[in-house]
């Protein structure tokens, strides 16, 4: 509820300033990827195509399809370039603007895109074609998991922009894969998906603003939930 982030709103501002955080990991990425200040060669680009969706939909229709604003791209872009993966699940297309910012990383990256709706999402797909031969699509998450976890563990990482089986994130945590996940404020789906999550990692870190989530599974972490603010 809206109310609760309210209430949270002091402590999570103070917190992400890494006040009160004794993991130096958490510290670090805290400091160093939450809040990053400093500007990246991408945020340019991102603008320009959140700029250019917008001009071209009405605020309803950016509503409907769960068109990402621009400090959650960016923080989307920061945490893939820290994490640096070579493959990439997105579960749910919303207008692909996300997958343009992971994709921007690296130009070796694939992404594996799980939405069965694809075909009449339009604008996705439009968006999309600026990553042509990069992006791999499946009707089926379970398959693309398996398609995306045939590289190493450590050069993974998912996107979940819709509700999924539970099974799907288990497969993910349990492969040690960091999984983002949005709209927990939105859709109450998603914030339990997200709950069922932090009790399927039994060590590892969450770092969260009760919008968008981070759960990275890293089992050499202790198991720490961090309430944010972006």
């Amino acid at each position: 509820m809206a109310w609760k982030r309210y209430l949270s709103a002091w402590s999570r501002h103070h917190r992400s300033g890494g006040f009160g955080i004794h993991s130096p990991y958490a510290y670090q990425f805290v400091r160093n990827v939450w809040r990053q200040p400093l500007p990246y060669y991408a945020y340019g680009d991102l603008g320009l195509l959140i700029d250019t969706v917008q001009d071209g939909t009405t605020r309803q229709q950016r509503r409907e399809m769960d068109l990402i604003d621009e400090r959650e791209a960016r923080l989307l872009f920061r945490v893939t370039n820290f994490f640096n993966p070579q493959r990439i699940l997105q579960v749910g297309a919303s207008t692909c603007v996300e997958s343009v910012a992971m994709l921007a990383v690296s130009r070796e990256s694939r992404l594996h895109l799980y939405d069965p709706h694809l075909e009449q999402n339009t604008l996705a797909l439009r968006v999309l074609q600026s990553q042509q031969g990069r992006v791999e699509f499946y009707d089926d998450p379970l398959v693309a998991v398996d398609e995306m976890l045939k590289t190493t563990p450590s050069s993974v990482m998912a996107l979940v922009n819709t509700p999924v089986d539970e099974a799907v994130l288990k497969r993910l945590l349990d492969a040690r894969c960091v999984v983002v996940m949005r709209k927990l404020n939105r859709d109450k789906s998603m914030a339990r998906l997200f709950k069922a999550c932090c009790g399927l990692m039994p060590a590892g870190q969450t770092y969260t603003n009760s919008k968008i989530a981070i759960l990275n599974p890293n089992p050499k972490l202790q198991r720490e939930d961090f309430l944010l603010w972006l």
